[in-house]
């Protein structure tokens, strides 16, 4: 099981150890749509589990750009958003 995660995270998505806090990321979606995730901090729920606060700035060439804040579980954020951007 828990090989088949540590395949699932280098195809598809960043590594969670590479999620850190002012880290960015990209994510390219169909219809010339492109999701940019500024990582702002990395906190536990009462469980124990660990989610990202991000602030994502949406892209596209039919909409204006607009920004907002989301949350996601660092596993989910690891597979959503694979492209670390250079700092």
């Amino acid at each position: 099981m828990f090989a088949l995660q540590v395949d699932k995270w280098f195809k598809n998505g960043a590594r969670p150890n590479e999620v850190k806090v002012g880290a960015e990321f990209r994510k390219e979606r169909r219809g010339n749509v492109i999701e940019i995730a500024k990582v702002l901090e990395i906190v536990p729920d009462p469980m124990g589990v660990p989610h990202v606060h991000y602030k994502v700035s949406i892209q596209s060439s039919h909409h204006e750009c607009f920004e907002e804040q989301r949350t996601l579980g660092l596993d989910s954020f690891a597979e959503r958003f694979g492209k670390a951007l250079a700092c």
